[in-house]
Order: structure tokens, then sequence, then C-alpha cells
């Protein structure tokens, strides 16, 4: 019942914006930006991007939300929408990663890599966020949004616009990639 009714308060707010009223868009960033935020940095994996893609995520919403329907929840097109915005910035961020190699090959300077964010309180932790940021983008997409976000599977396969089969075979294939490349945390943790 709680669903129905979170449900019918988004599409309120929905027809409430597309009379005009803005105070139903902040209602609505208000009520997601920290979800979309944590979403973001999940999949991203790294924090630097994260209010960008946010921000990014619900301007791309406020443009489109006179199009919405609510034949979704609006959580899963705001999800929807956050992923792609995470495929870009990925996308994006790999060009400008290959063209600052080339130029300091040029240079034949050496590169160094920063760390990629402070130490985590637990290393068995950061093992885990670094296997799961290590997985290709549409195993890390699906285990985010399943396991991390415990979204329904069928949720998951809408706003990645796959088949819940294809989903269950992403999910088999990225916990294969963690049980593999996380054997020795759970050998040490018996």
């Amino acid at each position: 019942m709680v669903v129905m009714a979170e449900s019918a308060d988004h599409e309120l707010l929905v027809r409430q914006f597309n009379r005009g009223d803005e105070s139903a868009f902040e209602a609505i960033v208000e009520q997601f930006s920290d979800e979309i935020a944590l979403l973001a940095n999940r999949l991203l994996g790294w924090p630097g991007d994260v209010e960008d893609v946010t921000q990014d995520t619900f301007l791309a919403a406020y443009l489109g939300l006179k199009k919405f329907r609510c034949q979704c929840s609006l959580r899963t097109w705001l999800f929807t929408i956050t992923i792609n915005k995470c495929r870009t910035y990925r996308y994006k961020r790999m060009l400008h990663l290959q063209r600052f190699s080339q130029a300091a090959r040029r240079a034949s300077s050496a590169s160094h890599r920063s760390a990629d964010s402070p130490s985590m309180d637990s290393e068995a932790f950061e093992q885990v966020r670094r296997t799961v940021r290590a997985l290709p983008p549409k195993y890390r997409e699906a285990v985010v949004l399943k396991y991390l976000e415990a979204l329904p599977t069928d949720q998951v396969a809408q706003i990645l616009g796959i088949s819940k089969n294809t989903l269950q075979v992403r999910l088999n294939r990225a916990r294969k990639c963690l049980k593999l490349n996380l054997a020795d945390l759970m050998e040490s943790n018996l």
C-alpha cells in the first residue's frame, strides 16, 4: 500500500509540474537527489563526477517531464536517466584518459595516478568496493541496482532496458567474477 501511495504522490507531482507548478519539481529533486547521487557514486566508482551527473539527471528530468506518462514509477524513470548519464560520463572519462595518456607518452613524461579515494574504515570493504568497480559496466550496473539499491528484478531490467533473462545472465557472470576476485577475502573470513 505504501508503494501505491508513493506512486500516486509522484503522479500528482508530475501533473502539478506539467500545469506550471515549479515547486512540484523542487519536491521531486528534494525527494530523489540523495538516491540519484548514491546510485551515480556506486556506478561511477569515483566521487568527482557525482554532483555533475546528479545535476545532469535532474536537468534531463526537468526537460523531459512533460513527456513522462507515468507508465513506470518516477523513481524507475529517474534511475534510467541516471544510468544513461553515468554511461556518458564513463565514456567521456575514458576518452579524456586516452588523450591524457597519449599526450603523456608523446612528452615521455612519467604518469602518476593519484590515489582513488581516502582510505576506508575497513580494508575488506575497500577490497569489495574495488572489485565491484572493476566489473565491466554492464555487470556493475546490474549488481549496483539489484544488490546495493535492492531493486526488484523487474525494475532493474526495466531501468537497464534489458530482459529479465539477460539481467540474470549478467548477475550470474558478475557473481562469478566477484567470487573469483574475492576468494582470498572470503577464505580469510571463514
